[in-house]
């Protein structure tokens, strides 16, 4: 059965038009995302704000088990993007199934060591006594997600490198739903089930989580015919693992160095009170519901140039960098603006503690004065990825985030005290998308030939 494809093809038309056919859908994904992990915060800070610090310890930790799919779905969609433009349907179906059973593999590694080391990690990142019981009793079941988060994730990546965006975010959408519904049920035991607190929260995590894999697979074998039940000799796996670890593996360095860095700094933060890091956490989830767009900008990159870059169409390059970069500069100068004015009333959404609005309140302010930057950088390092050319990409990310960012907070915080710990942020920003820009005029020279 051939390939269906109804996907728009980012080859042609107008730029803007081929980019943004790509980024609005990837952003209502994105916010669906963002905004399910606020519900989560509305009924977990409806306990205390215990219960809410443990939910924020547990945050960076999420981001190690996604980062390691996010890497995979980098890799995948670079490989499957420049076949797609190149023509090669065999390829394309070989690769996206291969691809999936690599997630499979990876998913029961995370899940493993994430429940073996659920103690011993959580009080090295500041956990205490009051809050430890919240986090343990929310992982055990929590990690039982990451077992199923990669085929999901990994589809929707399948899906984007073919130029469809609007089926992943529907699909986000339908678990974010999910979630959204099973949660206050869980947590305060609605309609006859048990009152489950925190662990409520995770266990409404995993199921919408199996619900996502469910429906992911029924659009990738049903729909859209993007899985193959042929070619799958040990060595064609380990052909196309190899092609997609190229790229993935520098990815998922790449994004494993975010959480880190953000566990790092989560311990910094831990050192001025569990209203700090319920803060800490709160803030970062408001701060990247408004980048939505920033962040939509940056997965959008990657498939629109490696369909081109596979169709040779280095004119169409050009002009996407000039296209995504301007709005990457104009929409950072709109949430500076608009988190200064609307930044209290959200925050008095979720929590009515003083110390926490008075927290999260310097981080909103200060942190959006990087996010242009930031998104510079993403735009590059999506390019980067498309090229085959993963190692600028994870340099910079590594740079930003361990090299700059966690020495930098922890020096400032010594002289600025709390918000010492932002500003560094903003300047990791600023230093990142410098040097991604002079990085991307280089490699661009030498694959535009």
């Amino acid at each position: 059965m051939p390939m269906k494809n109804n996907a728009p093809k980012l080859t042609i038309g107008p730029v803007s038009g081929s980019i943004l056919s790509m980024m609005l859908p990837m952003a209502l994904g994105i916010l669906v995302m963002i905004g399910n992990g606020l519900v989560d915060a509305y009924f977990i800070g409806q306990l205390g704000y215990a219960q809410l610090a443990a939910v924020s310890y547990a945050f960076p930790v999420w981001f190690v088990a996604a980062g390691i799919v996010m890497g995979l779905g980098t890799g995948t969609s670079s490989v499957l993007s420049r076949f797609i433009g190149g023509g090669d349907t065999k390829s394309v179906k070989q690769i996206a199934t291969h691809s999936m059973i690599l997630a499979v593999l990876a998913g029961a590694v995370v899940t493993a060591i994430g429940l073996l080391s659920i103690e011993s990690l959580f009080g090295l990142l500041g956990a205490n006594e009051e809050t430890m019981p919240f986090v343990k009793s929310y992982m055990t079941i929590y990690y039982w997600g990451s077992l199923f988060l990669g085929i999901p994730f990994i589809g929707n990546s399948i899906l984007r490198a073919n130029g469809d965006a609007k089926t992943p975010s529907l699909l986000v959408a339908f678990s974010a739903i999910v979630n959204a519904v099973l949660d206050p049920i869980l947590i305060f035991g609605w309609f006859g089930f048990p009152e489950m607190g925190v662990a409520g929260a995770a266990l409404a995590s995993v199921v919408s989580t199996v619900a996502f894999l469910l429906a992911s697979l029924w659009v990738l074998i049903f729909r859209d015919n993007l899985l193959t039940s042929i070619g799958h000799s040990l060595s064609s796996m380990i052909s196309s693992w190899k092609q997609v670890l190229h790229v993935g593996l520098p990815a998922i360095a790449s994004n494993l160095i975010a959480p880190v860095s953000s566990a790092l700094v989560t311990a910094l933060v831990s050192t001025y009170g569990q209203e700090a890091v319920a803060a800490y956490g709160l803030a970062g989830r408001i701060e990247a519901l408004v980048i939505v767009l920033l962040m939509a900008l940056g997965g959008a990159t990657a498939p629109y140039v490696g369909q081109n870059y596979g169709a040779k169409k280095f004119d169409r390059l050009v002009d996407g960098f000039k296209f995504s970069a301007r709005f990457a500069l104009f929409y950072s100068i709109f949430c500076i603006l608009l988190l200064y004015f609307i930044s209290s009333t959200i925050l008095g959404i979720f929590t009515d503690n003083e110390d926490v609005i008075r927290l999260a309140m310097i981080q909103l302010m200060i942190c959006p004065w990087g996010y242009g930057f930031l998104g510079i950088a993403s735009i590059c390092n999506g390019s980067f990825n498309a090229f085959a050319r993963p190692l600028p990409a994870m340099t910079i990310s590594i740079s930003r985030t361990l090299v700059i960012y966690v020495p930098l907070a922890y020096l400032l915080a010594y002289y600025f005290g709390f918000q010492g710990i932002h500003i560094a942020q903003v300047l990791a920003n600023i230093f990142a998308g410098c040097v991604a820009i002079v990085w991307y005029r280089k490699v661009f020279k030498e694959v535009a030939v």
